[in-house]
């Protein structure tokens, strides 16, 4: 009965997790971007520079553990498709931020670019990573 009893707990904690991937991913960035927050808040540009590129990293560790467990999850056929999706994502993100850098040189000046160009990186990576935790809460749901 005991071991019955045991099996069921262990059994629904499991249903209650599966599918929390984003919600325990957004917990666990909450320190790092406070972190950021406050380097933000400083209005040293250099430091606010900083700030934007190592949270983006922090969101790149991310997306590189979320992808692997994507791609765990996918079947064969699949998983050639979704590398290839990535990597036409990584090419576009870099198009983008380019783009990005490129017109804040020209609306706000060198000085300028360099900031707000690492905060378009990092909102692109971010919004990436959540969208690959939404997928893989979704492949956990329909197993």
């Amino acid at each position: 009965m005991r071991k019955l009893l045991i099996a069921g707990l262990l059994l629904l904690g499991a249903t209650v997790f599966a599918g929390n991937y984003e919600n325990e991913l957004t917990e666990r960035m909450k320190a790092a971007e406070e972190k950021a927050q406050a380097e933000w808040d400083s209005g040293v540009r250099a430091n606010m520079v900083n700030a934007s590129l190592d949270l983006d990293k922090e969101w790149e560790k991310e997306m590189n553990k979320v992808y692997d467990l994507i791609l765990k999850k996918l079947p064969a056929k699949e998983q050639s498709k979704f590398k290839a999706e990535q990597s036409k994502w990584l090419k576009d993100r870099e198009i983008k931020v380019q783009k990005a850098y490129d017109k804040y040189t020209e609306e706000e000046g060198p000085r300028m670019a360099g900031e707000l160009a690492a905060n378009e990186r990092l909102d692109i990576t971010k919004n990436r990573v959540l969208e690959l935790a939404k997928k893989y809460d979704g492949l956990n749901k329909s197993k």
